[in-house]
């Protein structure tokens, strides 16, 4: 069918209550602009499995209401401490965990990219995970009978979303080499992809990072600035004073009610929102 290139409001659209949603990133290169987007448009229920260390891409979709559980090995603001809304959540009981180690995880998106039902993860023997997972399971290795190694299921994601670098007019992607952006794709039965830029065939810049052919990739959302306020390395850095605000808001329940009206329901369009974080940068304001 090919690569649909598509605005902020169409791609969130594309989210139902109810699925399970892969996100990537942490405080860098985290799909900041989508994630507004859904919360803009009321996403609730959903299933949100964070591939590697989460940051304030999964703590915002918390705080906003729009999470049902969370399956991930990690979930903290690096350099800023704790994540304010996922801890509260837990303590509360208000957020359905499933705790995931980030090897096993790995093997999981694997295991849904290669069509099997579950996948071997010799390293989770003598842990405890097999205490807080009950579909974590212990058997015996079929061609050494006297061994027992845990297994794990396969993880396929409803909708995988990531921010990239660069697209071409093909729905080809250059992503970050640090994330397991093209095996979650892989795994993963539709993949939403937002874009600092879009060029012309040819014109991909792979020095930059990891290459995704369009095969894999069903939407790509052109948005400047898209990962902001985490970083985009080589376009833009971390905003620290924007954490800071982050973080003192997310402590107080009418605080972040007007983080959120002045920071995510104040835009309607995310071209002045990528606007107001330009003349931040010009200012100087963004900082590492």
């Amino acid at each position: 069918m090919g690569t649909k290139f598509l605005e902020l409001p169409e791609a969130a659209a594309l989210i139902h209550h109810g699925d399970t949603v892969a996100i990537s990133g942490s405080m860098e290169m985290s799909p900041m602009a989508l994630l507004r987007e859904l919360i803009r448009s009321g996403a609730s229920g959903l299933h949100l499995l964070c591939s590697g260390s989460a940051a304030i891409n999964a703590d915002l979709l918390i705080g906003a209401g729009c999470v049902e559980t969370v399956e991930a090995s990690q979930i903290i603001l690096g350099e800023f401490g704790f994540a304010p809304h996922y801890r509260r959540a837990v303590e509360e009981g208000r957020l359905q965990v499933r705790e995931h180690a980030c090897p096993a995880m790995a093997a999981a998106i694997q295991a849904g990219a290669m069509g099997l039902p579950f996948i071997p993860v010799p390293g989770l023997l003598g842990t405890d995970y097999l205490q807080v997972r009950d579909d974590f399971r212990l058997i015996r290795n079929p061609y050494r009978p006297e061994e027992e190694v845990v297994v794990v299921p396969a993880i396929r994601p409803d909708v995988c979303i990531f921010h990239a670098y660069q697209a071409d007019t093909q729905g080809n992607v250059v992503a970050s080499r640090l994330q397991n952006n093209r095996l979650l794709a892989q795994a993963s039965r539709h993949v939403i992809v937002t874009v600092e830029e879009v060029v012309a065939p040819g014109e991909l810049d792979r020095e930059k990072g990891t290459f995704i052919p369009a095969l894999y990739i069903h939407t790509v959302v052109e948005a400047p600035f898209g990962a902001y306020p985490t970083s985009c390395p080589g376009f833009y850095l971390a905003d620290g004073a924007h954490m800071q605000t982050y973080l003192k808001a997310a402590g107080h329940p009418n605080e972040f009610e007007k983080y959120l009206q002045q920071y995510v329901f104040s835009y309607t369009r995310h071209e002045d929102y990528s606007v107001y974080c330009s003349r931040k940068e010009s200012q100087h304001e963004i900082l590492d």
